[in-house]
């Protein structure tokens, strides 16, 4: 009996602590209000000491814009949280410059000190608009890594991120449309895996973006929406 109710409890640790570690930092989201941020606009928050001013957050709405202007109109209403600090992005599972959450229940921004700024805004956004229109199923099963990253890259436009400035073989491009997962793109070598997804998107339509998600999340399957795959 001992060993039963052990297993039990094991097995009921595992389904519960299971979740909750794979959606850490969207629970981490939903705690900012306790972990001392305020909500200084709707939907974006704030630590409760600084002194942001809402005329610092125009990077956030120009970030916006040219996710609209580059794509149309957008849907998405992502939670957005600024950090002042690395050790308060570690707070939100976050890098410094800018960590996309999803979950079942929604997108959160958490942006470091490094990323306010509008290229970084506007990629984020394209994370939150594609999982915005794709929802949690079909985006955890047809959206790969290298795509999403590289259409974010359209709308992000640090230098060395610009096509000109890239200098790949053709090889290398061919390879990162090989990278399906996360743990598998933001490797030591994150970076090129970057250059050759923004490289590897140079097709894509912009103005049959969205239309492409909805027929993916129709149950399409990627590559033959997109035909730009291995």
């Amino acid at each position: 009996m001992k060993k039963v109710s052990v297993f039990y409890l094991l097995a009921s640790c595992f389904i519960l602590g299971a979740p909750l570690y794979v959606f850490k930092g969207a629970v981490a989201c939903g705690m900012a209000k306790p972990l001392g941020y305020k909500e200084i606009r709707p939907n974006i928050f704030i630590a409760k000491a600084s002194s942001r001013s809402n005329a610092s957050l125009d990077f956030i709405s120009k970030g916006a814009q040219r996710v609209s202007d580059t794509f149309g109109a957008t849907i998405a209403s992502p939670m957005i949280i600024l950090t002042d600090s690395a050790q308060e992005s570690d707070k939100f599972f976050a890098s410094d410059t800018a960590t996309p959450h999803v979950s079942p229940f929604g997108t959160c921004l958490v942006v470091g000190p490094k990323g306010q700024n509008v290229d970084v805004m506007a990629h984020e956004f394209v994370h939150a608009e594609i999982y915005a229109r794709l929802g949690w199923v079909a985006w955890v099963l047809e959206m790969p890594r290298w795509f999403e990253e590289g259409v974010a890259l359209l709308v992000d436009f640090r230098e060395p991120f610009l096509p000109q400035n890239i200098s790949l073989e053709d090889s290398e491009i061919t390879a990162v449309k090989t990278i399906f997962y996360g743990h598998h793109f933001y490797t030591d070598n994150a970076f090129k895996n970057y250059q050759a997804a923004r490289l590897a998107v140079e097709s894509v339509d912009k103005t049959e973006f969205y239309a492409n998600l909805a027929r993916i999340k129709q149950g399409q399957k990627f590559d033959a929406v997109f035909g730009i795959g291995n």
